[in-house]
């Protein structure tokens, strides 16, 4: 096939139907376009395929990549198209995700003589890892990872706009295995720049693994941090920038380790390492009224200024609101220092709990904090209440506790603790249930301490599939999902004076503003059941892994 066929400029139209507005970077995986949709004037990114690696005989792996590219829906991975067909070269539309690549990114900075506050760079490595977690879990990886592979786009919000929020997008998840690793590593040496690839990826006999892009993110997050990626014999990175602080610095240098083994086992593995470097660096910082793009951060990087947050609000003494929300970030820093920290075997907890979530041991703040309103409070909610759990683990979505699945609904107490002592498990505690909801820092909400319907729409009234809304999770580690949305949940807790009530916990109908609070908790009798009422479960840390559930 003629190369000529992947030569096109502004004006041009592709498979009659695509008009080239902008030639934009390329890839391995060939040349891409910003193009518009001639019936419908929509927008796309648009990759045509290249035939010596996409072209007839390799029709069933492509057609393969594209199956598996529409199943991976993540917030971090550029969302595909449509795949056809152009005078017999393949092409793929792309969202037309509004940012740069990383690569500009950087050149920006540099020509600006800007660098990147440590933050800023690990707020994008972290989502860069979340994306590659999804691929990884895919069976996939990508191998070479550059920044020209990467799509950021960057707001600065806040006070004086002085705020940092970048959201980036992996582009090609799923696409990447067409391309031979040789062909990769041709890619990057013809660039004058081979140091994206992991070393065993360019012996003569090239074996992938998730360690492997690992790698490649390392490399990416140096060269954010000290301006230039590491080749050769390289400095370490606070050698090159002394404000790298030591746990991130040695953070980096585990990731880009030349043995794979040396090197985190997981994506996930390097992105909680990241986050315990701001986690053990001060205290959790008052939390936004709302984190639309800061959820890939997870709890940690909003640690890192709440001492200074609680000096100033103390200083504003005779300001109620003030004084409460200073106790608020006080209580919160005290409750954070003494959490139990996520163990390193995290992925390996994860393995062999399927679709449950390792909380650690340690305090949380049960009830209402100070600077909420009391109406917003059941008459019985303490206030402000530091409580102490053992660690557990908690199912990550809604029984049958399936991504994406249908949860069980119109359940009694009986049949929803029944389900779980058949996997090995049990009902939770409703300490449990709102530990598990609150998160590291302890918000009143799952997803922050303002209600917001766009995150986990209104409770009971505007139920998804399980996991459906990705905003919709606490911030423990990948997160715990629909605490403040979709059903009300049983929990074991009984109530005080009767043994044929057991306490609800996740709605109330009608007022989703208070019954989606962590904290809130009503009754209910045990034989109750009805279509707003389903339940998770539990298992103590120490129990054995548990059974396979049922077929739901």
């Amino acid at each position: 096939m003629s190369s000529r066929k992947l030569e096109f400029t502004r004006g041009d139209v592709i498979a009659e139907k695509y008009e080239v507005v902008d030639p934009l970077e390329e890839i391995p995986l060939g040349p891409t376009f910003r193009v518009k949709h001639l019936k419908s004037g929509k927008y796309v990114r648009l990759v045509l395929l290249r035939p010596k690696f996409a072209g007839r005989d390799q029709k069933e792996a492509i057609i393969r990549g594209y199956k598996t590219a529409r199943e991976l829906n993540h917030t971090h991975l550029v969302k595909v198209g449509e795949l056809g067909d152009h005078q017999g070269v393949g092409y793929i539309t792309f969202e037309d995700f509004e940012g740069s690549t990383l690569r500009n990114l950087i050149q920006e900075f540099r020509a600006s003589g800007k660098q990147f506050d440590v933050r800023e760079a690990a707020q994008i490595t972290i989502q860069i890892l979340e994306a590659l977690q999804a691929v990884h879990q895919a069976g996939l990886t990508v191998r070479a990872l550059r920044p020209e592979y990467l799509l950021v786009n960057v707001r600065y919000t806040g006070p004086r706009k002085q705020t940092f929020v970048a959201q980036t997008k992996l582009i090609g998840a799923g696409f990447w295995e067409l391309v031979p690793t040789a062909v990769l590593a041709e890619d990057e040496f013809s660039r004058g720049e081979a140091q994206y690839m992991a070393p065993e990826l360019k012996s003569f006999e090239p074996l992938s693994t998730p360690r492997s892009d690992v790698y490649s993110v390392g490399v990416i997050l140096y060269e954010m941090i000290t301006g230039a990626a590491p080749s050769g014999t390289f400095h370490a990175p606070k050698a090159r920038r002394p404000d790298v602080p030591d746990h991130l610095a040695h953070v980096i240098e585990v990731a880009i380790a030349h043995s794979p083994e040396e090197r985190y086992p997981s994506a996930d593995d390097f992105r909680i390492d990241i986050q315990r470097t701001f986690a053990e660096s001060g205290g959790p910082v008052e939390p936004p009224a709302r984190r639309p793009l800061l959820n890939p951060l997870a709890a940690a990087l909003s640690l890192a200024i709440l001492a200074c947050v609680a000096i100033i609000l103390v200083s504003l003494r005779g300001d109620p609101e003030a004084e409460n929300a200073a106790r608020d970030s006080q209580i919160r820093k005290d409750v954070f220092e003494r959490q139990g920290k996520m163990p390193a075997s995290l992925q390996e907890l994860i393995r062999t709990h399927p679709n449950m979530m390792y909380i650690p041991e340690g305090p949380y703040i049960k009830g209402r904090m100070y600077s909420e309103p009391r109406e917003v409070a059941m008459g019985s909610e303490p206030l402000a209440e530091v409580a102490d759990l053992p660690a557990y683990f908690v199912d990550v979505f809604e029984y049958p506790n399936l991504q994406n699945g249908a949860p069980q609904f119109n359940v009694s107490y009986a049949d929803a603790e029944k389900v779980c002592s058949a996997q090995g498990k049990r009902l939770c505690q409703a300490s449990e249930w709102e530990k598990a909801c609150k998160g590291p820092l302890n918000y009143a909400y799952s997803y922050g301490d303002t209600f917001d319907p766009e995150y986990c729409g209104n409770g009971t009234e505007e139920i998804a599939p399980s996991g459906g809304r990705n905003e919709c999770r606490s911030g423990w580690g990948p997160g715990v999902f629909d605490l403040s949305g979709n059903f009300r949940e049983w929990t074991a807790t009984p109530v005080s004076g009767s043994d044929k009530r057991r306490i609800v916990k996740g709605g109330l109908k009608n007022n989703p503003q208070k019954g989606t609070r962590c904290a809130l908790a009503i009754d209910g009798a045990m034989s109750f059941a009805e279509p707003t009422l389903s339940f998770r479960c539990c298992m103590d840390a120490t129990a054995p892994p548990p059974h396979p559930p049922a077929a739901p």
